[in-house]
């Protein structure tokens, strides 16, 4: 069936309150409105209609209506369909996520919105919008910062971040949460010192491996942090070693699972014999000071494995 377009007076065209988009740029409105006075409107928006009162309420298009208001424009061609809450604030999602103007906080606030709205998880929700789960994860993550550090975050997909905190830097400084003025730090020397995302995932490891050195940290560079982005295992005491270790794991097994690991070209091989090793430790064995020693590798452990696997997952 073919598309009926209609030319419809702005003044009878209403915004929609639950749109996703909170703001538009000023310099760019009134770009478009010049477009507009010199062009029209080429691209129809999408409006339903609202009974009884004899106005239209706008599915998709708010932007270019605001412009043809700027424009002094009297009337608009529209698409007119019935459409039901769900599908606008599907429709509406689906096309602002295609924006790169668009600021990440408020397509991360869009997406929990609707998820709230229409109960949806996020595997469901990812499918309405033709988007991974993982991508509406990442998206929602943002929420997860404090306001004042979410608001700088800008989108910057395969450009150069050229001192701004792009959404790869957001995740990063997410790992920081729970040291907030810490994280503050970190945000604006991203901006001043115009920070990678990988070395932000470095400095991010080392503040989290050490931050009573944090001062030093913070003061240093991309090669000062890469010292402290790999936890050093101090050997334990010749005496000790074999209780460290569950009876079954031998010297020269191990040396030959260390052979095995330095050896393999697959990565995943090297995660999957560490594991292994881990799972040989028998922590009834160990001395009261070999635990505590034990608990503090592990939790370095943890934070590279955290870092690792964000650095991985933007690839």
């Amino acid at each position: 069936m073919a598309v009926e377009v209609r030319m419809i007076p702005v003044s009878q065209i209403v915004e929609d309150p639950e749109q996703p988009r909170r703001e538009m740029d000023p310099e760019s409105l009134k770009g478009l409105a010049d477009s507009l006075r010199q062009h029209g409107m080429l691209q129809p928006i999408v409006v339903k209609p609202l009974h009884h009162v004899n106005m239209y309420q706008i599915v998709i298009g708010e932007r270019r209506w605001r412009a043809a208001q700027m424009a002094g424009l009297y009337e608009i061609p529209c698409i007119v369909r019935e459409v039901d809450p769900e599908e606008a604030l599907t429709d509406q999602l689906i096309e602002n996520l295609q924006r790169e103007d668009l600021r990440p906080i408020d397509r991360a606030r869009a997406l929990q919105a609707a998820k709230t709205r229409l109960g949806l998880s996020n595997r469901d929700l990812a499918s309405r919008l033709g988007i991974s789960e993982r991508m509406v994860g990442y998206m929602l993550e943002l929420l997860e910062l404090p306001e004042a550090i979410a608001e700088q975050v800008v989108s910057r997909p395969n450009r150069p971040a050229e001192g701004a905190i792009t959404e790869k830097h957001a995740r990063f400084l997410k790992q920081l949460n729970e040291m907030p003025e810490l994280q503050a730090q970190v945000a604006e020397k991203i901006k001043s010192d115009r920070l990678s995302t990988d070395d932000t995932a470095k400095l991010v490891r080392a503040l989290r491996m050490s931050p009573e050195r944090a001062e030093e940290l913070l003061r240093g560079s991309a090669p000062d942090w890469a010292e402290w982005t790999t936890p050093e295992l101090p050997p334990l005491p010749e005496e000790d070693t074999h209780a460290a270790v569950s009876p079954t794991v031998t010297a020269s097994s191990s040396a030959a699972s260390a052979a095995a690991v330095t050896a393999s070209s697959r990565p995943a091989d090297v995660v999957r014999q560490a594991i292994e090793l881990l799972g040989e430790l028998e922590p009834s064995a160990m001395s009261p000071e070999q635990r505590v020693e034990t608990v503090e590798v592990l939790r370095s452990l943890l934070i590279v494995a955290e870092t690792l696997i964000d650095q991985l997952m933007e690839q």
